[in-house]
């Protein structure tokens, strides 16, 4: 799961303590209910998400809160540290893009490929590890390196994707408590270390307050410079592949960083192939959170080709998704993930110029 640092907050109409932000509450005549706000204060925007109470589970890990809420339209909702992460409704959006397209673009490049070996790196919810999975007979190992273990434990607990996910899967799927950041940097000091795919499900790398005060976060390392050339390293130079959590293109210091990170990935390390795509999500702040795939290799294409996709096979992506086992996807499909490199003209020109 991408954690989204806006000011989030979530309280009942009755609490009387001083809190710095004034809460937004509503009670239904039969339920009492909370709405679970998050504020962009750089924009202006503010959405919310009726939830009912009691919490099914509050609970303190040692690096944040967690809770988990019932909501009649979105189903289970999970929040950290009060900000909303995921509901079951809509999380197969960014999940599934997050785990498919990757896989499906080194399907194009290796139409018959040996097993996969892929690093995922956060998404403590499971998910982009159980949609990986679906491609079971093309993978070897799947790393998956998360911080704090109490999430995957509550997810485990209340979501279906993640019911005995490590346990059914420990032939494939090695679960490491460790920062990603740090793993990547000790993993490459192994010998004859790669991956094909490495899939980054990182949190926010920063926010702005209501003042206008930057704050950087934690998570900010996972967007540096040195830590996508650590990536670019740990990939395989025959044709690896690397996909991340890109922030929405509707906040200008977001597109900002949209724009520096392809002139980091494309100009400063070589990666090839560099592109923006979108998702629709409705609960995540505007609606729209994007991501950014890059590869690793000698064959590369003209950057108008990469815009528009034409350059891939998109036969070899149609003839392994209807191969997927498992359950069927509810947002990924091969047109999707072929149309969501195509992007409003402000954008495309904010980012490609």
């Amino acid at each position: 799961m991408t954690k989204n640092y806006y000011h989030c907050y979530g309280d009942n109409e009755n609490d009387n303590d001083d809190d710095e932000t004034d809460i937004i509450i509503s009670d239904n005549t039969n339920n009492t209910t909370i709405l679970i706000t998050e504020e962009e204060f750089e924009i202006g925007f503010v959405q919310s998400l009726r939830v009912q109470m009691p919490p099914l589970l509050k609970i303190d890990s040692e690096y944040q809160s967690i809770e988990v809420y019932e909501s009649e339209h979105y189903g289970k909702v999970f929040t950290l540290d009060e900000c909303l992460q995921l509901t079951e409704l809509d999380a197969p959006h960014y999940n599934e893009m997050l785990a498919h397209v990757p896989v499906m673009e080194y399907f194009m490049l290796f139409p018959s490929p040996s097993k996969l070996k892929i690093l995922v790196l956060g998404g403590g919810d499971g998910y982009v590890v159980s949609e990986l999975l679906k491609h079971s007979e093309y993978i070897r190992t799947i790393d998956h390196v998360d911080l704090d273990r109490t999430v995957i434990d509550v997810s485990a607990k209340y979501f279906p994707w993640a019911y005995n996910l490590y346990s059914d899967n420990s032939d494939k799927v090695n679960l490491i408590i460790d920062d990603g950041a740090n793993f990547v940097r000790e993993r490459l000091l192994l010998k004859d270390s790669y991956y094909d795919i490495i899939i980054q499900d990182s949190s926010d790398p920063y926010f702005y307050e209501d003042d206008g005060e930057l704050v950087v976060l934690p998570s900010n390392v996972l967007y540096s410079t040195e830590h996508f050339r650590n990536m670019y390293r740990l990939l395989s130079v025959n044709g690896g592949v690397f996909i991340f959590q890109a922030e929405t293109y509707n906040i200008p210091s977001n597109l900002r960083s949209i724009r520096q990170w392809k002139r980091t990935l494309s100009e400063t390390l070589n990666y090839t192939d560099v592109r923006y795509g979108t998702i629709g999500i409705p609960t995540y702040p505007t609606g729209q959170i994007g991501f950014y795939v890059a590869h690793v290799r000698t064959t590369t294409c003209e950057e108008d080709q990469c815009s528009n996709s034409d350059f891939y096979d998109w036969d070899v992506v149609t003839k392994h998704f209807n191969s997927m086992t498992g359950n069927k996807t509810k947002y990924y499909h091969p047109k999707i993930h072929k149309s969501a490199f195509d992007l409003p003209l402000w954008v495309e020109e904010a980012i490609y110029n």
